[in-house]
């Protein structure tokens, strides 16, 4: 079993407060840079970043001699949506300063990007790109050579089954094959040894019976929930921030319109009539109703 001294990274607190489903499995990165020591590290499909971050703050604190690589187009899809105007420019305003040694940013398709990785050379790897099962299994196919023989992939939302998601599916093919484990929360995570060596810290995952499996779910589950709560907490505050600012600018919008020489006249109209309006005056309308 996992004991969290051996691994204390895992009880670290993520820097990069992102919106993200992926706030549940930060402990759990955490713990597998720990754990499997990668010499080269790649994500696919970063988004805004939330999960990378938290891998390269990992190897940042373990001081490891990691090389870390975000691959990713930051347009969007159809399942993660549109990344926002200036959501990589964002991004990179956090990574550079703290991971730019050791760690890049590669604008680029899944496919183009992998011409630049030999073979065998990648120990780790995050498949979080599209989420379709035709997608999913090509990103594996493709990637696959380049895995070293101590080689990790992890797939995000092996437990979602709406809108198109097909990680479940391939999933449930590619774990037959392979030593496995599966976190059922924020949305599912799979962990797939494909290597033929699977380090000490990680067979205790491989190798666990139905109730320490339970255990370990839990245990994870524990601490990425502290995680996600904080999330939610700051989202609400700065969705509370943000109506009582539109509120603030509704209440100034409607005082200028109130002392508007036209709201002025209009006033005029309704209780005077035209007579009235004649009477006072345009221009002193203007000056003082």
């Amino acid at each position: 079993m996992i004991n969290p001294l051996e691994h204390p990274i895992c009880l670290e607190y993520p820097l990069w407060q992102a919106e993200t489903a992926w706030a549940e499995h930060v402990p759990l990165a955490m713990f597998l840079v720990s754990a499997t020591r990668p010499k080269v590290f790649v994500e696919l499909g970063a988004f805004r970043g939330a999960s990378y971050c938290a891998f390269c703050q990992a190897i940042k604190f373990l001081k490891f001699e990691t090389r870390a690589f975000a691959v990713d187009t930051w347009q969007g899809d159809d399942h993660a949506g549109k990344l926002e105007a200036g959501g990589l420019a964002e991004l990179r305003a956090h990574h550079d300063p703290l991971y730019a040694d050791f760690s890049r940013l590669v604008q680029s398709t899944f496919d183009d990007a992998l011409e630049h990785f030999a073979d065998q050379s990648i120990d780790l790897l995050h498949i979080d790109g599209f989420h379709t099962f035709e997608a999913v299994q090509h990103d594996f196919q493709t990637w696959l050579p380049k895995m070293s023989e101590k080689g990790i992939v992890l797939f995000h939302d092996t437990n979602v089954r709406e809108r198109g998601f097909g990680v479940w599916k391939f999933w449930a093919n590619v774990k037959e094959k392979y030593p496995h484990f599966e976190f059922l929360h924020g949305h599912g995570l799979g962990v797939l040894a494909v290597g033929g060596e699977i380090t000490n810290e990680l067979k205790f995952l491989f190798e666990a019976n139905g109730n320490e499996t339970r255990l370990i779910r839990e245990f994870f589950y524990q601490l990425g929930s502290r995680i996600e709560a904080v999330r939610k907490f700051h989202a609400q505050e700065s969705h509370i921030a943000t109506l009582e600012n539109r509120v603030k600018a509704l209440e100034s919008y409607e005082q200028i319109v109130r002392n508007s020489i036209t709201m002025r006249l209009y006033r005029i109209l309704k209780t005077d009539g035209i007579g009235g309006l004649m009477k006072k005056g345009i221009k002193k309308v203007g000056q003082d109703e």
